[in-house]
């Protein structure tokens, strides 16, 4: 029972040291934000199911291996609080989750569906545009609320419609939506701000939407709607929804803001928005007595099923620090100079397929991308590409999310489906997903030299 106290508390604890000493200057917090570090993924690891705990502990146990041969543990200790700026976003942007929740914009969102949507591309459609929206906020727990809500009579028999407008509008969002773990983790080891990264990822989504409309092809199946028993006028489903997407573009303009004249990085804005945001928010709907209640909810049920993540990105951040201390940079630098890839072009699709094979063997891209982001980085080779470098990161990593049988979208969605993660992320996607890098690469090349 102790432990269900323990993980979230330190895993909080762990979160708001860091952001607490990004304001203040002082040498105790960053050994503060390692130790909880330590004490968040110990006490997760026993309560891992089976291919995360070996994953997690081999990182660990390597990373102990790399340490004592350089550096020592001390390096290890540090090496905790690695990735904690990409944690303190995965820990609080959820919390934007409770008043979209509690104000009703589901059921708003419902009865649009019900009236907008006649045709199976409308579906698809509507579907994609609804989880590009709140999905690149409330990340991966849209999967199944969008799924469930569209589990009525009308929409059933629709199945892989609904499945590929989920996965290929929510890997989407990896390109350019601050609030995911992917423009994190670029944020923190690239010279680029997400101002400078925003345009880009955001035409690239746009980019893969326009595709996927194409790809659907020109037929378009009527739907026999079934009325629902919910009394909404569709005045007040649109009046609302556009007060949700005003709330959406309003904390984006803001968290860009800040940043321009702020010395911050949005790995410390976001998740202090998203703190403010949801309580003054909830308060609309809710007594602060009814709010606490949520937050206590919030701790003791949802952050204990973080574990995988949690684990997984600490682990991680140790086993980059580690790699890089035993000489990794130098190795890839090598690889790259040995291999006759001498053109960032070339190396973008390189990395991408690296990076999607490994997934494929369960390599997870948090891992891949952090070792590459470090090396690549830090080397006077790319001293000039870290923009579009990070733009072939990102495209690289959304197609593992698209079609990797083991990315958490598809095992999310395969179980959602009753089929499996082979089906609704390899065999519905490989064909999209090839034509998408297609498209991406002839931008980048185009970025490449136009910038």
């Amino acid at each position: 029972m102790k432990w269900i106290i323990i993980r979230p508390l330190f895993a909080l604890l762990m979160g708001f040291t860091y952001l607490l000493s990004q304001f203040i200057d002082s040498d105790l917090l960053p050994i503060l934000v390692s130790l909880f570090a330590t004490i968040t993924v110990m006490s997760y690891i026993p309560y891992l199911s089976k291919t995360p705990m070996i994953l997690i502990s081999t990182l660990l146990i390597l990373s102990v291996i790399f340490l004592l041969n350089g550096s020592g543990l001390m390096k290890l200790f540090h090496g905790m609080r690695e990735n904690v700026g990409l944690l303190a976003i995965f820990l609080f942007v959820p919390l934007i989750s409770l008043p979209i929740k509690n104000g009703q914009y589901l059921d708003y969102m419902n009865a649009i569906f019900n009236h907008y949507v006649k045709t199976s591309k409308q579906l698809y459609t509507y579907l994609k545009i609804s989880i590009l929206g709140i999905g690149s906020v409330m990340n991966l727990g849209t999967i199944p609320i969008m799924y469930h809500l569209t589990e009525t009579s009308s929409f059933i028999d629709y199945r892989d419609t609904r499945i590929r407008a989920l996965t290929r509008g929510f890997s989407l969002s990896f390109l350019w939506s601050p609030y995911f773990i992917s423009i994190a983790l670029i944020l923190t080891y690239f010279n680029v701000t997400w101002v400078e990264l925003f345009p880009f990822g955001f035409a690239f989504a746009l980019a893969g939407f326009i595709l996927g409309l194409f790809t659907m092809g020109s037929i378009s199946e009527p739907i026999k709607i079934v009325e629902s028993d919910e009394n909404i006028s569709i005045e007040t489903a649109k009046r609302k929804l556009f007060e949700l997407l005003l709330i959406i573009i309003g904390m984006t303009v803001i968290t860009m803001t800040i940043e321009h004249f702020v010395d911050l990085s949005v790995l410390t804005i976001i998740p202090i928005m998203a703190i403010i945001v949801s309580t003054i928010w909830s308060l609309f709907y809710q007594s602060p007595k009814e709010f606490g209640k949520e937050l206590v909810d919030y701790t003791q049920g949802r952050l204990p099923k973080m574990g995988n993540e949690l684990s997984l990105f600490i682990a991680a951040g140790v086993f980059g620090v580690a790699i890089l201390d035993a000489g990794a940079s130098e190795w890839i630098i090598y690889l790259i100079e040995a291999s006759g890839i001498n053109h960032l072009l070339i190396l973008i699709p390189v990395l991408a397929l690296v990076v999607n094979l490994l997934s494929f063997i369960g390599v997870h891209p948090i891992i891949t991308n952090t070792a590459l982001a470090i090396t690549l980085s830090s080397s006077p080779m790319f001293e000039g590409d870290h923009l579009l470098l990070s733009i072939g990161l990102l495209t690289g990593w959304m197609l593992t999310i698209l079609i990797s049988p083991l990315s958490a979208t598809n095992l999310m969605v395969g179980n959602l489906t009753g089929t499996n993660s082979v089906h609704v992320g390899l065999k519905m996607n490989w064909q999209f997903t090839i034509i998408l890098y297609g498209v991406f690469y002839i931008l980048m090349v185009g970025i490449y030299y136009l910038t």
